[in-house]
Order: C-alpha cells, then structure tokens, then sequence
C-alpha cells in the first residue's frame, strides 16, 4: 500500500529544489539585468511551488483549493507584471491578480480562524497598526501612483487584512503553522510596500532584488505553514 509513497516523497523534495533552483535563478537574472531569463523564471516560481504543495495528501479540499488558487492567481500576477514596462495595464492586470491572491490568503485563514477552537479575538492594537500603515502607505504613494491612487489604497488595504487574517486564525506558540504563515505574510506585506516605494515613491537599485528574495520566501512560508496545518487536519 505504502510502495509508492518513497516516490512520492521524492518528487516532492524535488519540485522544493527546483523550486529553490529557480528563485536562484530569478535572482541572478536580476543581478545581471538578464530580462529574457526572467521570462521563463519568474512564471515558473509558483508553478513549481504549486506541485510541491500538491504532492500532499490533504483531506480539507476546500483549505487546499484555496491555497491552489492562491498560488495560480500569483503566477498570473508574475506573468502579467513582467510586461509592465510595455504598458501600465500590465502593471494593472499584475496588480488585479496579487489582490485576488491575497484574497484567497484571506479566505483561508478566515477558515482557519473557525476551525481554530475557541476562537481568538481581533488585537484592536494590531488593526490599529495596519490602520497606520495602510494611511502611510497611501500617504506617500499617492502623489506618484496618480490615477491608479485608489487601486494602490485597495491593494494595501486587502494585503494589511491579509497580515491581520494570519496573525488571528492561529493559536500560538502551540501552531508552529501559524508562525510560518504570518512570517509570510509580513514579509510579503515587506515585499510589496518596498516593489510600491519603488514605483511611485523612489526607486533605488537594490529594489528587485530585495522584492524578489522577500516575495519568494514569503510564499514558501505561506504555503509551507498553510501545508503544514492542513496535515495536521487529516484523519489519523
């Protein structure tokens, strides 16, 4: 019964290298300004975490569908946003796709909250802080996000309820799930706040590939705490 599960295993630990391969990749594309490389790199980062996530068996199909979905709606923001340069609707469409992403995010961790008894309260202290965030944020993009000022407020918005999502659907130090998952989401909020100063506010040289190793590692955990809780959730 159990023979096919050491190939399992090993196909599993093979989509994370190549997974790690390619975010390697990605990043020395950037450093030597090797646009063409990344055409075939960037796409491939979720795709391949995405096979490594499946290599799972996970009984909660609704939690699993979730994070598939948020993973296919990343690769289509990565997609779309390497075209950014050719034409703002790229950069629009990327944008439209990571915020779909961040709802799934969202979604899931709402489920988790529910099925994390009993349930935790909202921290007033922590909305208040994504509250001040999210005004900074806007404060200091909006002059040169121009007529795209309400999609960026939107974005930050939902990417600050997604932080807030994690940190409230799990039980800590008891879930080592909930560690790993709200470490993600913060370094993706990171991510995306340093990729948004650089596009509106004041682009330094270091922005990709600060954005990329934060956004890359951010998904892993994401999707690794995510996992993680969804096994412990099968039947014994």
């Amino acid at each position: 019964m159990n023979i096919d599960q050491p190939v399992k295993s090993r196909f599993n630990r093979l989509w994370l290298l190549l997974f790690l391969l390619d975010a390697i990749a990605d990043l020395t594309a950037i450093q030597l300004g090797c646009e063409q490389m990344r055409y075939v790199t960037k796409p491939l980062l979720m795709l391949l975490l995405l096979l490594w996530f499946n290599g799972y068996p996970l009984e909660d199909k609704k939690g699993r569908r979730l994070i598939q979905l948020a993973l296919l709606f990343s690769c289509g923001g990565d997609t779309l946003l390497l075209f950014a340069s050719k034409s703002e609707l790229y950069f629009i469409g990327g944008l439209i796709s990571f915020l779909i992403a961040h709802i799934f995010y969202i979604l899931f961790f709402l489920k988790v909250k529910k099925q994390n008894k009993p349930g935790r309260p909202w921290n007033p202290v922590l909305v208040f802080l994504v509250m001040v965030y999210i005004g900074l944020f806007f404060y200091l993009l909006r002059e040169g996000a121009g007529p795209l000022e309400i999609p960026v407020l939107l974005y930050a918005a939902v990417i600050g309820t997604m932080l807030l999502a994690a940190v409230n659907a799990f039980h800590f130090p008891r879930q080592l799930s909930g560690a790993l998952c709200v470490t993600g989401a913060l370094l993706f909020v990171i991510s995306d706040s340093v990729l948004g100063f650089d596009k509106f506010y004041h682009s330094f040289s270091a922005a990709g590939m600060f954005i990329m190793s934060t956004y890359c590692l951010a998904q892993l955990l994401l999707v690794t705490g995510s996992r993680k809780y969804l096994q412990s959730r099968n039947n014994p």
